[in-house]
């Protein structure tokens, strides 16, 4: 009898955990949440100024630094392209999402730039291509990231073809 009762309490432990929505971000209690803000666009981050953002955590500095790199390289990997890479921090929070204001490579050797949502994996820090844009968001797009509403630019995005409040467009689905 006690052999059944470990067995279902097991098995009904293991469809509990089926049953959960699982999500892949971070998420702290809002309580929790550490969040820095840069004043005016954001802290301006080339692989020469990665002190910029030493209020941020150590695994985030070391993402900006990497993908610093790799855009780098990416564009011209000549010496003197090194500083065009460049990553504008505009807010950073503990629980895993981060709005660059802008990213891409400029000056002295320009190729573009973008406002990217950065998010924190189970793997680590990621810059999802569907959170890339020239333009607002999609609310969709947004809201199946989880993305909180501080994090995206001016509080609005793409409802159809109508721009919204994102707040009021999560508030109403």
């Amino acid at each position: 009898m006690r052999r059944t009762a470990t067995v279902l309490t097991c098995l009904l432990l293991a469809a509990v955990g089926l049953l959960a929505p699982a999500s892949s971000w971070s998420a702290a209690p809002a309580e929790s949440v550490r969040t820095v803000t840069y004043k005016g666009s954001g802290a301006t981050v080339t692989l020469d100024h990665l002190d910029r953002i030493s209020r941020t955590s150590p695994a985030f500095q070391h993402f900006v630094e990497r993908r610093l790199t790799r855009l780098w390289k990416s564009n011209d990997p000549r010496p003197r392209c090194r500083t065009a890479a460049t990553m504008v921090v505009k807010t950073w929070r503990s629980d895993g999402f981060a709005l660059v204001s802008n990213m891409g490579n400029f000056a002295p050797c320009p190729a573009g730039g973008w406002v990217q949502i950065a998010v924190h994996t189970d793997t680590g820090w990621r810059t999802p291509v569907r959170l890339g844009a020239q333009e607002p968001f999609r609310c969709r797009v947004l809201g199946s990231f989880e993305v909180p509403g501080a994090i995206v630019p001016d509080g609005r995005c793409f409802a159809g073809d109508e721009l919204v409040s994102y707040e009021e467009w999560l508030a109403g689905r």
